[in-house]
């Protein structure tokens, strides 16, 4: 794991968001695309640097890809954490752990997802 590799994709907010989701748990690429509110080509490409640093790793099941944090990074590059953490506290990433507590608390999967979109575009408001 090469530390330039992996700062140069850290340094971009979209690839934090996403690396911050995954270190709560493995999600389907449609997974991130909803909870994000970005397209499916946005979502790959930051996945694809993000697994070219070394960041993250992805399984195929059926016609999803799965992505999480690669445990041997944690370990590799432990600032990872930290920024992380400092993170975690900024506005936008707080809700993006909500939309992801919502979505999870609801039980929704890949194919709820891209129908239901709508429901994490405002996290202050209760799913009907």
């Amino acid at each position: 794991m090469e530390t330039i590799k992996v700062l140069k994709a850290l340094g971009d907010e979209h690839r934090l968001r996403i690396v911050q989701l995954l270190m709560n748990r493995e999600l389907c690429a449609c997974e991130l695309e909803g909870i994000l509110s970005m397209s499916q080509s946005n979502v790959s490409r930051h996945l694809t640097k993000l697994n070219e640093a070394q960041v993250t790793v992805f399984r195929k099941d059926a016609k999803y890809s799965y992505y999480r944090i690669r445990e041997e990074a944690l370990v590799e590059a432990p600032y990872l954490i930290t920024v992380m953490e400092t993170l975690v506290k900024e506005g936008i990433y707080q809700e993006d752990l909500k939309k992801l507590k919502k979505y999870t608390d609801h039980g929704l999967g890949c194919d709820d997802i891209k129908e239901n979109v709508l429901l994490f575009l405002n996290v202050n408001e209760e799913v009907i």
